[in-house]
């Protein structure tokens, strides 16, 4: 039971179906409750709460279409706030929204490994440092194929390319004048 029930969006399934029986039950019980606050026809609000549990159990068995089904579950439950006294009292309505964003935001549990989406902290930071350090030596390497002259890395400074030391080639630089004006 506990593998059939994490091999598709359970949770939303029950609440949709929680709220389509929750909104039926509203209808239903018209002779038992003296304060009843009734906006829309009693037919719709039939209807709205079937669908919904119909889409509750729908979920359940085609865990495939889970974003569609949650979707009508979620514009059902809007639309059971004007039909279904006021959504079942505000409680069929949430139930309802609720199991319909549990049921798009389901993803299945076996996922492929070379997926974007299953990308851990670690990998990303080891591709980061991988494509960081690459682009240190890709410069490096452009910058010993101009003939290894030195650079100008701030005023006043000189570095040689392929070495740390400042020190290294210590030719005069030619400074150019600026232009006056």
């Amino acid at each position: 039971m506990k593998s059939w029930r994490r091999s598709r969006p359970f949770w939303g399934g029950l609440f949709i179906v929680a709220a389509g029986l929750e909104l039926l039950s509203i209808p239903l019980a018209l002779d038992a409750l003296s304060v009843v606050l009734v906006f829309g026809s009693v037919g719709a609000s039939y209807l709205i709460a079937l669908i919904m549990v119909i889409a509750g159990v729908l979920v359940w068995l085609q865990p495939g279409q889970r974003v569609f089904l949650g979707l009508i579950a979620v514009l059902l439950s809007m639309a059971s706030f004007v039909y279904s006294n006021l959504g079942g009292f505000l409680i069929g309505m949430i139930l309802g929204l609720l199991g319909g964003m549990l049921a798009v935001a389901w993803t299945p549990a076996s996922r492929p490994a070379n997926r974007v989406d299953t990308l851990t902290a670690r990998s990303a930071l080891t591709a980061t440092e991988r494509s960081v350090s690459g682009a240190k030596a890709a410069g490096w390497a452009t910058a010993a194929a101009l003939g290894g002259h030195c650079r100008r890395l701030m005023p006043g400074r000189r570095a040689c390319v392929g070495t740390d030391n400042p020190s290294v080639d210590a030719r005069p630089v030619v400074k150019l004048r600026e232009p006056a004006g």
